[in-house]
């Protein structure tokens, strides 16, 4: 009767844990191009997605609030860039969690910066990382969002995270990452197509955040407004960029829907070129409101500018 019992018992806690792993998932989401990514490929078999950064927040500069540690703390996947770009804050976040599911190495936590062919950048003076050694860091640029090229491989391995972590829900993951893939193949060639104009031309920007959509494309940064983020350009360098312009033929100025467009209108005003933002993620302009059309409107502003139209 013993083993019957434990039999029934063992059966019965198999039959919970299948439920609950079949159960739809909940997200973290550091930022907004992973969550819209997740629910594109989800559907149905996502719960819930908080995100913890919107597009008109520096994603380096978060303040956890008591409601990001319960939702991460509840959370079946977390799902951020990695790479540095939430070093400031995430693994504080994490542990105030304490949420053993999303822990590093745990199926719950996935970076998607990891699968990305990443942009190494190439810091000097006094605002180089050095390790313990005393030796130079090497760091990458984290916004690989920019590039769909990155956002294709990362799909797919999301895709193949969500089966893991809810087998029964691998229809829908296979179905709707394909069907998702197949649109950003066909969108990025009709938008290469589209965007070869922009191919070689010099522009300004506010700050170093856009690198992967300008390699995407074959556009040109020949200056940077704020060289370091959140620190005000000098009036010498202010000036220097607007005297550079014309020698460098510099079409127009953009800056990211977080930023404080002041010191790049300043720029665009005395060199009379068109001050452009740009989406930077999912939601930073009315138009940009999943991945795909992300693409189509970074692109578009772009042109835009070439064609001497500010679009702020």
């Amino acid at each position: 009767m013993k083993i019957i019992a434990y039999a029934l018992a063992g059966a019965a806690l198999f039959g919970a844990v299948s439920t609950a792993s079949a159960a739809p998932l909940k997200v973290f989401a550091c930022v907004p191009e992973w969550a819209s990514l997740v629910k594109t490929i989800g559907g149905e078999r996502i719960a819930s997605v908080t995100l913890a950064t919107t597009a008109f927040e520096n994603p380096d500069n978060l303040k956890p609030t008591p409601g990001m540690i319960a939702a991460l703390g509840e959370a079946d996947l977390l799902l951020c860039t990695g790479i540095g770009l939430e070093d400031e804050w995430l693994p504080a976040l994490m542990e105030r969690a304490k949420n053993p599911n999303v822990a590093k190495g745990k199926p719950g936590y996935f970076m998607a910066g990891e699968y990305a062919k990443v942009i190494e950048e190439h810091n000097e003076g006094e605002h180089s990382k050095v390790d313990a050694r005393g030796a130079e860091e090497e760091e990458v640029h984290p916004h690989v969002q920019g590039d769909p090229n990155n956002v294709r491989v990362i799909a797919g391995q999301l895709a193949k995270r969500l089966i893991a972590l809810d087998p029964e829900g691998k229809d829908v993951y296979t179905d709707r990452t394909k069907t998702f893939l197949s649109q950003l193949t066909a969108l990025t060639k009709e938008l290469k197509a589209k965007a070869a104009p922009l191919k070689g031309i010099n522009i300004v920007v506010q700050h170093d955040h856009s690198t992967y959509l300008f390699n995407w494309l074959g556009v040109r940064t020949a200056a940077i407004v704020e060289p370091e983020p959140n620190v005000a350009p000098g009036p010498a360098h202010l000036a220097k960029i607007i005297a550079d312009v014309p020698k460098n033929r510099m079409r127009f100025v953009i800056y990211a829907a977080y930023e404080d467009p002041a010191p790049s209108r300043f720029v665009s005003e005395k060199a009379k070129i068109p001050l452009i933002k740009l989406p930077f993620t999912v939601g930073g302009t009315p138009e940009a409101t999943d991945l795909l059309e992300f693409y189509k409107d970074s692109v578009q502003r772009l042109l835009d500018g070439l064609a001497g139209r500010e679009r702020t």
